[in-house]
C-alpha cells in the first residue's frame, strides 16, 4: 500500500489544518503525519482509517485506488437524487431524510 502523499497534503491544506491539527484529530503523533507526508513512512491500516475519516475521504482515494475522494461510490456512480439523499442523511440525519421524503412525495 502506497499512500499518495500529495493527496494527503492537499486535503489537509484545503481544510486549513496543520500537521499538528490533523494528528490531534486522528489521535496519532504529529511526527507520524510528517513522516507520511514526506514519504518516509507508510501508515498502518488503523492510521490510514483514522486519517481518511478525519479528512472525510475514502482510504482507497488516499492510496490511489480510486480518483473519487469518496471512493467507489463517488459522484460518477450515483445519480443526482441518490446524492441528495446521501448528503441530507449526512447533514441532518434521519429526521432530515424523512422531511426530504415528505417534501418529495407531496410534489
Amino acid at each position: 500500500m502506497t499512500l499518495l502523499i500529495d493527496r494527503l497534503r492537499t486535503l489537509r491544506e484545503q481544510r486549513g489544518w496543520s500537521q499538528r491539527e490533523l494528528a490531534r484529530l486522528c489521535k496519532i503523533g504529529e511526527s507520524l503525519i510528517r513522516k507520511y507526508e514526506s514519504g518516509l513512512s507508510e501508515p498502518s491500516t488503523t492510521s490510514l482509517k483514522l486519517i481518511a475519516e478525519a479528512l472525510d475521504v475514502s482510504a482507497d482515494y488516499l492510496i490511489g485506488l480510486v480518483d473519487e475522494p469518496r471512493g467507489h461510490l463517488g459522484d460518477g456512480q450515483i445519480n443526482a437524487d441518490e446524492k441528495i439523499v446521501i448528503d441530507m442523511l449526512r447533514q441532518e440525519g434521519w429526521v432530515g431524510l424523512a422531511r426530504l421524503s415528505v417534501e418529495r412525495l407531496s410534489k
